[in-house]
């Protein structure tokens, strides 16, 4: 197996074009690349929204306050939270993004209520030195259980600022007027580079906003959590798609790789952690 060239970072791999042309995804691969995010409409049917909504409402937990704001670990309390992982669409903009074999770097519900305050901008990459890669290494996908709008609560993005390859300053966090709200229907997927400068809106309506933040980092990223208590029953489930994310299919973080014996794995690795 020869090892493959490195994508150029907005490229769509040859291996990756028939499948974002089927599912209709070239234009967003476009506008993630160049302006550092894109809106999925349709991105499930209606009553997957509802049933990933109900649950995230249901399995939050009840903060000291009487409300429900997030939970850091949800992947395996209910087969909704990876069958949202696992959507074909948001799986093949986190292959754009971060290229094949991406793992899982967190799963995280989000309610907000009216009077929650508005998210400062930032750029999800907080840990990497400046400059920022060229190549994104984190993929955020945020599934929209309801209306976004900007007195709700939408998130907000200052397109191309991925291309800045820094993270914002005091004078860029006061100054957003650059920003705009993604703003589009329950059913949506908003997704962004992890370079690109995004917070919130402050909620001034009544109601909740119910959202899932999936996030996949570039195979060489450390995961945010451990899923190694549930992993088996995750692959079992679930199968090759849910491995990969898991970081099972590569042979990074494992005890005595054989480069020699396994050498498809390591080339297959190697040409993933390039894509």
């Amino acid at each position: 197996m020869p090892y493959a060239a490195t994508v150029p970072p907005d490229e769509i791999s040859s291996e990756l074009m028939p499948v974002v042309e089927a599912l209709g995804l070239v234009d967003n691969c476009r506008q993630l690349a160049s302006e550092g995010y894109t809106i999925i409409e349709n991105a499930a049917d209606p009553e997957f929204v509802a049933r990933l909504r109900n649950t995230i409402l249901e399995t939050l937990p009840t903060n000291d306050a009487g409300g429900k704001r997030t939970e850091l670990v949800v992947l395996g309390k209910d087969p909704v939270y990876a069958e949202a992982l696992l959507n074909p669409k948001v799986m093949a903009m986190a292959e754009f993004s971060v290229g094949r074999g991406n793992l899982i770097g967190s799963l995280i519900p989000t309610i907000r209520y009216n009077g929650d305050p508005a998210l400062d901008l930032h750029a999800d990459q907080a840990m990497f030195p400046e400059p920022l890669p060229a190549h994104n290494m984190m993929f955020t996908a945020c599934w929209v259980t309801d209306e976004f709008t900007k007195e709700g609560g939408a998130t907000r993005i200052v397109p191309g600022t991925n291309r800045h390859l820094r993270h914002p300053t005091e004078k860029d966090v006061a100054d957003d007027s650059g920003a705009i709200a993604t703003e589009c229907p329950a059913g949506s997927v908003v997704v962004w580079d992890g370079r690109v400068w995004h917070g919130n809106y402050a909620r001034a309506i009544d109601g909740e906003r119910v959202v899932l933040h999936a996030t996949y980092y570039r195979l060489i990223m450390r995961p945010t959590h451990d899923y190694s208590d549930i992993a088996d029953e995750l692959v079992e489930t679930y199968g090759k798609p849910m491995s990969t994310l898991l970081g099972r299919e590569d042979y990074m973080y494992k005890k005595g790789p054989d480069a020699v014996n396994d050498s498809d794995v390591f080339i297959t690795t190697m040409n993933n952690a390039r894509s």
